[in-house]
C-alpha cells in the first residue's frame, strides 16, 4: 500500500508549495481546509501521517478541538510554516520548539511512511488506569516485563506508560493484573512520546492486535 498522509492547509500558495515537496518524493496526499472537513469518507482512508499548516489552525474555528487534538495522537504530525521570503518551508514536529526546523521530505520519509496507515476514525477513549505488565515477548513474563500502568483505554486500544524505546509498527504484550485472564494481550505500536516531549506523560499508543473472549468482555464492563 502506497503512503498516503492527509494536510490541513487552506488553498493558497503555501498549500502549493506543500504539495510540490510530496509530488517530489512521490507521496499521496488528501487536502482539506480545515479541520472540520475531515468527515464523511476521508474518516475511513487509512494515512500515515497528518501535516498541518499552522496559519490555517490559527485562522480556523474549530467546531470540536478536542476531536482535533485526539487525531493528532494517532499519527505522526509534523506542523508547517510557509514563508517564501524567510527559509520557505519550516516544520515543527510535535515537542520540538521554533528553532527546530523539521524537514518536510525528511520527516515524511523517516516518520510517516514507515507508520502503518490507520484511519481517522477515532473511539473514545476512557482514563483507566489498569496495573500491567508491558512485554517484548510473551515468553518472558517472569523476566523482563516491565511493571506500569495504561493511561487510558478504548475498545480498539490503550495508551501504556512507559520511557523505554520502542519502534513503530512493533509488536508487544501486555498482562492485565486486573483481568481474571492473564493471558499476554497482543498489541501493536503505533505511535510513541518520548520522556520530556511536550510536557507530557511518556508512552506508546498501542491496538490491540488479539484477546481471548474472556478477556474482551471484561475490557467491555471496565469501559
Amino acid at each position: 500500500m502506497r503512503t498516503k498522509l492527509l494536510l490541513i492547509a487552506e488553498k493558497g500558495p503555501a498549500r502549493d508549495a506543500y504539495l510540490e515537496v510530496l509530488r517530489d518524493i512521490d507521496i499521496d496526499v488528501d487536502c482539506v481546509a480545515s479541520p472540520d472537513e475531515i468527515g464523511g469518507a476521508i474518516i475511513e482512508v487509512p494515512y500515515s501521517g497528518l501535516l498541518i499548516d499552522v496559519p490555517t489552525m490559527i485562522r480556523c474555528e474549530c467546531v470540536d478541538k478536542n476531536r482535533v487534538n485526539s487525531i493528532m495522537q494517532r499519527f505522526p504530525v509534523l506542523r508547517l510554516m510557509y514563508n517564501p521570503g524567510f527559509g520557505g518551508i519550516r516544520g515543527l514536529a510535535r515537542g520540538g520548539t521554533l528553532r527546530d526546523n523539521r524537514d518536510l521530505a525528511e520527516f515524511v520519509l523517516n516518520e510517516c511512511v514507515p507508520f502503518a496507515p490507520r484511519s481517522i476514525r477515532v473511539t473514545r477513549r476512557q482514563e483507566v488506569i489498569f496495573n500491567v505488565l508491558l512485554l517484548v515477548d510473551p515468553a518472558s513474563l517472569d523476566a523482563g516485563a516491565e511493571r506500569t500502568v495504561t493511561i487510558n483505554v478504548s475498545e480498539h486500544g490503550c495508551f501504556v506508560f512507559t520511557a523505554a524505546q520502542w519502534r513503530l509498527n512493533a509488536p508487544a504484550w501486555l498482562v492485565i493484573s486486573e483481568f481474571e485472564d492473564k493471558t499476554p494481550i497482543e498489541l501493536r505500536v503505533r505511535w510513541r512520546r518520548v520522556w520530556g516531549e511536550a510536557m507530557l506523560l511518556p508512552g506508546i499508543g498501542t491496538t490491540f492486535e488479539a484477546m481471548t473472549t474472556h478477556q474482551y468482555v471484561q475490557l467491555h464492563s471496565f469501559l
